[in-house]
Protein backbone atom coordinates (compact mmCIF):
# COMPACT_ATOMS: atom_id res chain seq x y z
CA UNK A 1 0.00 0.00 0.00
CA UNK A 2 1.02 3.47 -1.06
CA UNK A 3 2.82 5.35 2.45
CA UNK A 4 0.24 8.04 3.36
CA UNK A 5 2.21 10.82 3.59
CA UNK A 6 2.62 10.36 -0.57
CA UNK A 7 -1.07 10.37 -1.11
CA UNK A 8 -1.34 13.83 1.03
CA UNK A 9 2.14 15.14 -0.90
CA UNK A 10 0.47 14.23 -4.34
CA UNK A 11 -3.01 16.17 -3.67
CA UNK A 12 -1.42 18.60 -2.25
CA UNK A 13 0.65 19.26 -5.59
CA UNK A 14 -2.50 17.97 -7.97
CA UNK A 15 -4.79 20.81 -6.20
CA UNK A 16 -2.16 23.54 -5.97
CA UNK A 17 -0.99 23.18 -9.96
CA UNK A 18 -4.95 23.10 -10.62
CA UNK A 19 -5.73 25.79 -9.12
CA UNK A 20 -3.24 27.73 -10.79
CA UNK A 21 -1.06 28.73 -7.82
CA UNK A 22 2.95 28.79 -7.23
CA UNK A 23 4.74 27.43 -4.44
CA UNK A 24 5.17 31.22 -3.80
CA UNK A 25 1.42 31.92 -3.87
CA UNK A 26 0.62 29.22 -1.57
CA UNK A 27 3.33 29.72 1.03
CA UNK A 28 2.74 33.12 1.34
CA UNK A 29 -1.27 32.51 2.65
CA UNK A 30 0.10 29.94 4.86
CA UNK A 31 2.95 32.31 6.00
CA UNK A 32 5.36 29.43 4.77
CA UNK A 33 8.55 29.58 2.87
CA UNK A 34 8.17 28.21 -0.75
CA UNK A 35 10.51 25.72 0.18
CA UNK A 36 8.29 24.15 2.90
CA UNK A 37 5.65 23.44 0.41
CA UNK A 38 8.03 22.02 -1.74
CA UNK A 39 9.10 19.87 1.05
CA UNK A 40 5.30 18.60 1.77
CA UNK A 41 4.74 18.09 -1.93
CA UNK A 42 7.52 15.60 -1.98
CA UNK A 43 6.38 14.05 0.78
CA UNK A 44 10.22 14.68 2.83
CA UNK A 45 7.46 16.12 5.68
CA UNK A 46 3.90 17.12 6.53
CA UNK A 47 2.10 20.39 7.66
CA UNK A 48 0.68 20.19 10.94
CA UNK A 49 -3.74 19.57 11.04
CA UNK A 50 -3.98 22.92 11.46
CA UNK A 51 -2.19 23.97 8.20
CA UNK A 52 -3.71 21.02 6.10
CA UNK A 53 -7.11 22.30 7.16
CA UNK A 54 -6.15 25.90 6.03
CA UNK A 55 -5.16 24.14 2.70
CA UNK A 56 -8.33 22.60 2.21
CA UNK A 57 -10.32 25.58 2.91
CA UNK A 58 -8.06 27.35 0.45
CA UNK A 59 -9.04 24.70 -1.97
CA UNK A 60 -12.25 24.16 -1.50
CA UNK A 61 -12.05 20.50 -0.67
CA UNK A 62 -12.95 18.70 2.55
CA UNK A 63 -9.77 17.19 4.72
CA UNK A 64 -11.06 13.85 3.67
CA UNK A 65 -10.23 14.41 -0.40
CA UNK A 66 -6.13 14.81 0.81
CA UNK A 67 -6.02 11.47 1.94
CA UNK A 68 -7.82 9.73 -1.44
CA UNK A 69 -5.60 7.85 -3.71
CA UNK A 70 -7.35 8.42 -6.39
CA UNK A 71 -10.13 11.57 -7.20
CA UNK A 72 -13.10 10.90 -8.93
CA UNK A 73 -13.17 13.61 -11.76
CA UNK A 74 -17.16 14.60 -11.65
CA UNK A 75 -19.33 15.01 -8.63
CA UNK A 76 -16.87 14.41 -6.01
CA UNK A 77 -18.31 15.42 -3.13
CA UNK A 78 -15.39 16.08 -0.75
CA UNK A 79 -15.24 19.41 -3.30
CA UNK A 80 -16.62 22.53 -2.04
CA UNK A 81 -19.05 24.65 -4.21
CA UNK A 82 -18.20 27.94 -2.49
CA UNK A 83 -19.54 30.17 -5.41
CA UNK A 84 -22.08 28.73 -6.81
CA UNK A 85 -24.36 30.76 -5.13
CA UNK A 86 -22.03 33.84 -6.44
CA UNK A 87 -22.52 32.79 -9.85
CA UNK A 88 -26.18 32.74 -9.78
CA UNK A 89 -26.16 36.20 -8.00
CA UNK A 90 -23.69 37.44 -11.19
CA UNK A 91 -26.30 35.17 -13.94
CA UNK A 92 -29.32 37.55 -12.28
CA UNK A 93 -28.13 40.67 -12.05
CA UNK A 94 -26.68 40.53 -16.02
CA UNK A 95 -30.39 39.79 -16.62
CA UNK A 96 -31.94 42.72 -14.61
CA UNK A 97 -29.29 44.57 -16.40
CA UNK A 98 -31.08 44.18 -19.87
CA UNK A 99 -34.25 44.58 -18.40
CA UNK A 100 -32.65 47.82 -16.83
CA UNK A 101 -31.66 48.65 -20.23
CA UNK A 102 -35.46 48.16 -21.94
CA UNK A 103 -36.77 50.12 -19.06
CA UNK A 104 -34.36 53.49 -19.87
CA UNK A 105 -34.76 52.68 -23.66
CA UNK A 106 -38.46 52.64 -23.41
CA UNK A 107 -38.86 55.80 -20.91
CA UNK A 108 -36.45 57.41 -23.62
CA UNK A 109 -38.46 56.42 -26.69
CA UNK A 110 -41.53 57.24 -24.30
CA UNK A 111 -41.13 60.37 -22.64
CA UNK A 112 -38.55 62.66 -25.86
CA UNK A 113 -39.67 61.15 -28.68
CA UNK A 114 -42.94 60.57 -27.51
CA UNK A 115 -43.02 57.28 -29.49
CA UNK A 116 -44.85 53.97 -27.58
CA UNK A 117 -42.30 51.35 -28.14
CA UNK A 118 -43.59 48.68 -26.54
CA UNK A 119 -41.65 46.13 -28.31
CA UNK A 120 -38.79 47.07 -26.65
CA UNK A 121 -40.22 44.32 -23.65
CA UNK A 122 -40.14 42.06 -26.22
CA UNK A 123 -36.99 42.44 -27.34
CA UNK A 124 -35.28 42.02 -23.96
CA UNK A 125 -36.55 38.32 -23.71
CA UNK A 126 -34.30 36.85 -26.21
CA UNK A 127 -31.72 38.92 -25.41
CA UNK A 128 -32.09 38.39 -21.13
CA UNK A 129 -32.28 34.21 -22.82
CA UNK A 130 -28.85 35.54 -24.70
CA UNK A 131 -27.48 36.52 -21.38
CA UNK A 132 -28.26 33.62 -19.38
CA UNK A 133 -27.03 31.41 -22.03
CA UNK A 134 -23.63 32.77 -22.18
CA UNK A 135 -23.46 32.67 -17.96
CA UNK A 136 -24.35 29.33 -18.44
CA UNK A 137 -21.65 28.04 -20.34
CA UNK A 138 -19.08 30.75 -19.10
CA UNK A 139 -20.24 29.54 -15.14
CA UNK A 140 -22.04 26.33 -14.63
CA UNK A 141 -21.72 24.65 -19.02
CA UNK A 142 -25.63 22.78 -18.04
CA UNK A 143 -26.80 21.13 -21.19
CA UNK A 144 -30.44 20.74 -20.76
CA UNK A 145 -30.34 25.16 -19.81
CA UNK A 146 -28.59 25.47 -22.96
CA UNK A 147 -31.24 23.78 -24.90
CA UNK A 148 -34.37 25.30 -23.18
CA UNK A 149 -32.85 28.60 -23.63
CA UNK A 150 -31.94 28.31 -27.01
CA UNK A 151 -35.79 27.57 -27.82
CA UNK A 152 -36.73 30.24 -26.17
CA UNK A 153 -34.63 32.40 -27.95
CA UNK A 154 -35.73 30.97 -30.96
CA UNK A 155 -39.54 31.60 -30.40
CA UNK A 156 -38.79 34.67 -28.89
CA UNK A 157 -36.68 35.97 -31.51
CA UNK A 158 -39.30 35.54 -34.35
CA UNK A 159 -41.88 36.78 -31.86
CA UNK A 160 -40.07 39.92 -31.48
CA UNK A 161 -39.71 39.91 -35.33
CA UNK A 162 -43.88 39.80 -35.78
CA UNK A 163 -44.36 42.43 -33.47
CA UNK A 164 -41.62 44.79 -34.56
CA UNK A 165 -43.45 44.56 -38.16
CA UNK A 166 -46.58 43.64 -37.43
CA UNK A 167 -48.09 45.96 -40.15
CA UNK A 168 -46.77 43.34 -42.94
CA UNK A 169 -49.01 40.75 -41.39
CA UNK A 170 -45.82 38.29 -41.79
CA UNK A 171 -47.01 35.20 -39.00
CA UNK A 172 -45.09 33.16 -41.93
CA UNK A 173 -42.19 33.38 -39.80
CA UNK A 174 -43.58 31.17 -36.97
CA UNK A 175 -43.46 28.35 -39.44
CA UNK A 176 -39.42 28.60 -40.58
CA UNK A 177 -39.22 27.98 -36.34
CA UNK A 178 -40.41 24.64 -36.54
CA UNK A 179 -37.04 23.01 -38.17
CA UNK A 180 -34.82 25.36 -36.06
CA UNK A 181 -37.21 23.96 -32.81
CA UNK A 182 -36.42 20.54 -34.46
CA UNK A 183 -32.81 21.08 -34.47
CA UNK A 184 -32.51 22.21 -31.12
CA UNK A 185 -34.48 19.12 -30.06
CA UNK A 186 -32.08 16.98 -32.55
CA UNK A 187 -28.28 18.70 -30.86
CA UNK A 188 -29.93 18.45 -27.73
CA UNK A 189 -30.33 14.58 -27.84
CA UNK A 190 -26.87 14.28 -29.47
CA UNK A 191 -25.28 16.16 -27.11
CA UNK A 192 -26.98 14.05 -24.32
CA UNK A 193 -26.49 10.96 -25.83
CA UNK A 194 -23.00 11.54 -26.39
CA UNK A 195 -22.24 12.37 -22.72
CA UNK A 196 -24.29 9.17 -21.13
CA UNK A 197 -22.02 6.94 -23.72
Amino acid sequence: MENIKEIIAYNLAALRKERKFTQQELASRLNYSDKAVSRWEHAETLPDIETLCKICEIYGVKFEYLLQKEQPKKNNPNIIKKDTPNKIIIMLIAALSVWIAAIVAYSYMNIILMQNAWTIFIWAIPLTCSVLQISNSYFFKNVLFKYILSSVINWTMILSIYLQLISYNIWMLFIIGIPIQIIIVLLAILKISKNNS
